[in-house]
């Protein structure tokens, strides 16, 4: 194989990788287990880890070959070990039993406790395939369950948000409703800087953040996890005549960019 044509191979390879698997989530946003999108199905996380591992295989360094191999290794992880830990909270429906409609924490063991039913392993389930494994468990004991389930993600929402604080979302909700769903953002509010935080450390910039605001991206699709925070930075004002039109400039840049956002959406 000439050198040129390993390039393209290469080059190829990671194109198909990122579009099956990554395509959905900021790079900030990829975690050990090479989590990508939370709602990615198992034979597109498959397909992305031998994609990856076929890239490695003709990466053009050793680095690089290095990086490929780990974020291949985590999407089998994954693929293994499934999506939920212990600690995660899943939002069940069961239609007609009220018992098992509530929301219900992972133990320790990845398995999930519920009244009345033997505990069910959420071992190497993805979020994609909750519902149906749910379905197919209670089916055992129930007759033909009509069964909804979704995982919630706790998240902290801090700075120039309405309600700071902890609070609990479906990973299908868009990141724009979880802002406004916790109030919208204060007059000094920030929006155009608003950024995600884990541990401390920024996982997700600026730029990707209003990224996800303009293509309507889910809490899922930016792989949030329990106690990532969203942080809105606030203007720092003086006082006075001066502090009053900041905080009109501040109030009206942010509506301003979810106006333009929402009429671009609306006018393909």
């Amino acid at each position: 194989m000439t050198r040129r044509t390993a390039a393209l191979a290469y080059a190829g390879l990671i194109v198909l990788a990122s579009l099956l698997a990554f395509s959905a989530a900021p790079a900030g946003a990829q975690g050990s287990l090479g989590e990508g999108r939370r709602q990615a199905k198992r034979s597109e996380l498959e397909q992305a880890a031998k994609a990856t591992e076929q890239a490695a295989i003709v990466a053009p360094d050793a680095k690089t070959r290095e990086r490929l191999v780990a974020e291949a290794g985590g999407i089998r992880q994954r693929l293994r070990n499934g999506d939920f830990l212990p600690g995660d909270r899943i939002y069940l429906v069961v239609v007609g039993d009220s018992a098992l409609t509530d929301t219900f924490t992972v133990r320790g063991d990845r398995r999930l406790s519920l009244p009345n039913i033997p505990d069910i392993s959420l071992a190497g389930v993805l979020d994609s395939e909750l519902g149906t494994h749910l379905t197919a468990e209670l089916s055992k004991f129930l007759k033909s369950p009509a069964v909804t389930a979704q995982a919630m993600v706790r998240l902290t929402l801090t700075g120039g948000i309405a309600r700071n604080g902890f609070q609990t979302f479906p990973t299908d909700q868009a990141v724009t409703d979880v802002i406004m769903s916790s109030g919208g953002f204060g007059q000094n509010a920030k929006f155009e800087d608003t950024e995600v935080k884990r541990s401390g450390k920024v996982i997700i910039n600026k730029k990707e953040f209003q990224d996800a605001i303009r293509t309507g991206r889910t809490v899922g699709d930016l792989a949030l996890r329990d106690g990532d925070e969203i942080f809105m930075p606030v203007v720092q004002t003086t006082g006075g005549r001066s502090q009053g039109i900041v905080r009109v400039l501040a109030v009206a840049g942010p509506l301003l960019w979810i106006i333009r956002i929402f009429v671009r959406n609306n006018n393909p």
